[in-house]
């Protein structure tokens, strides 16, 4: 993997021009800052404009929503949420660009506007709507050891110059998430060249540290928030003292280095750890063996490191490890890979590549943090990291498969059933593992905020709304 060392071009001309339904002059949909909503709800008690069925914990009736009536159809919303605050953020197309709006989730209040931004050209495939391809930028959330940031990145194709052919690049422009004010330009932004061939379509990871943009071959490129761009080319990582590949499918920069997987082996899932930093091998779980031995026919006997990560939410890594005939897994903090909680029962990996998220792929949703950053959520498990309590949602043999998206800091993770649609509502208790299912029609929150839920629907419409309503006294 290549990188073009010059700094991403942002667009500055324009006027904000806003698509949103009902967008008015702060840049998103009408009410204003005064508004309870800030959006098309207005004052405390007035209804919003879409109707959904939420789960009981949430207020139907208050809140605020924006419609994304430019988003192709197939295409996943643009959005993310900020866990240090009550932060929700979303795009806007316009005539000059893409605009991101930062709101407050428990009144709707505008924070910051951004200033039109143009992401790369679309590749050929990307703009053939039945190819599956990504065609719109996305929002990661980049949480900083001392404040988040919003990463707007896209894939497609940009040139040097017209001396120059076209290049698959990623392209990212980074905005800090509690900034206020409008026409914000991004502090840093970069862009990632992507492989040539066929099979090295890039992947996306949001960490501590920046995004990081990986290949089939191995190959890693840092965009850190200041705009700075490292490009690892083919070197090796340094874990369990060995040096490996990254992992192309799971690397997370943390404060430490590349955080990222080994090479598998036959008796362990390979180690992991930060390049040169902490490793698996010092951080088992209780009762897990850090190194496996296993007797490999015609070899004699191997040993390999234990362990292997998932998944990453905020600072923290999710991974599963072999314990005697099943397995764990367990919630490692990205800085020090020290153990958070755990859960007997191992749990399926997250993909992170840079096509559109299936609806009907359950192992794309990913792993979430409470606001106040207590529990966990991936897959179907549940963790409590100031206990140290991991709970399983399989309740055995002929159980529906639950898959959790989002957890409020009362404890109550929301989620699925079942892997055929339709699916079927459900809520976890963290502190008890019950299951519930909710009423068909329900519609269960994408993500909680500090006194809010964030739930992106149709609403009953041709287009994508993202509707966010306030959290019940």
């Amino acid at each position: 993997m290549r990188i073009d060392k010059t700094v991403m071009p942002v667009l500055l001309a324009g006027a904000l021009l806003g698509t949103l339904s009902g967008c008015g002059s702060d840049g998103g949909a009408t009410g204003g800052d005064s508004a309870h909503g800030g959006g098309t709800g207005g004052t405390s008690g007035v209804p919003l404009k879409s109707k959904i069925a939420a789960p009981a914990a949430f207020d139907s009736a208050k809140g605020w929503e924006a419609e994304a009536d430019w988003l192709p159809q197939g295409q996943p919303l643009p959005y993310a949420v900020s866990g240090k605050g009550d932060l929700v953020a979303y795009l806007d197309k316009t005539e000059q660009g893409y605009v991101l709006n930062v709101r407050v989730a428990s009144s709707g209040k505008v924070l910051s506007t951004s200033k039109p931004w143009k992401g790369p050209k679309l590749t050929e495939d990307q703009s053939d709507e039945q190819s599956g391809d990504l065609a719109v930028p996305q929002i990661a959330l980049i949480p900083g050891t001392k404040r988040d940031y919003f990463a707007v990145w896209a894939r497609g194709q940009a040139r040097k110059d017209a001396l120059h052919e076209y290049k698959e690049v990623i392209s990212v422009a980074f905005y800090p998430a509690d900034a206020s004010g409008k026409d914000l330009s991004p502090v840093g932004a970069g862009n990632a060249e992507a492989p040539d061939g066929e099979f090295d379509r890039p992947s996306v990871f949001p960490g501590p540290a920046g995004l990081v943009v990986t290949s089939y071959g191995g190959d890693s490129i840092l965009l850190s928030p200041d705009g700075k761009v490292t490009d690892t080319s083919d070197a090796r990582v340094t874990l369990n003292g060995k040096a490996v590949d990254p992992d192309y499918l799971m690397s997370f920069q943390g404060p430490e280095g590349l955080v990222t997987n080994g090479d598998e082996g036959a008796g362990g899932d390979g180690g992991f750890g930060a390049d040169g930093g902490w490793q698996s091998t010092k951080a088992a779980p209780p009762g897990v063996e850090a190194v496996r031995r296993e007797e490999n026919v015609g070899f004699g006997m191997e040993e390999t490191p234990n362990g292997r990560i998932v998944g990453a939410a905020g600072n923290y890594v999710i991974a599963n490890w072999i314990k005697g005939a099943g397995g764990i897994s367990a919630v490692h903090d990205i800085a020090t890979g020290a153990v958070k909680a755990t859960a007997p029962c191992r749990t399926e990996q997250t993909e992170y590549d840079a096509d559109v998220p299936s609806p009907k792929n359950l192992a794309e949703v990913q792993p979430a943090l409470s606001p106040n950053g207590r529990y966990l959520v991936k897959g179907g498990n549940v963790f409590d990291l100031e206990t140290g309590r991991g709970t399983c949602t399989d309740s055995g043999e002929g159980a529906k498969k639950i898959t959790l998206e989002a957890v409020g800091d009362d404890g109550t993770a929301y989620g699925e059933a079942g892997e055929d649609m339709p699916r079927t509502p459900v809520s976890i208790s963290v502190t008890t593992g019950a299951a519930k299912p909710l009423p068909e029609a329900t519609s269960t929150p994408n993500a909680i905020t500090k006194g809010a839920g964030v739930f992106v629907t149709y609403a009953g419409t041709d287009s994508m709304h993202l509707i966010v309503l306030d959290l019940k006294s």
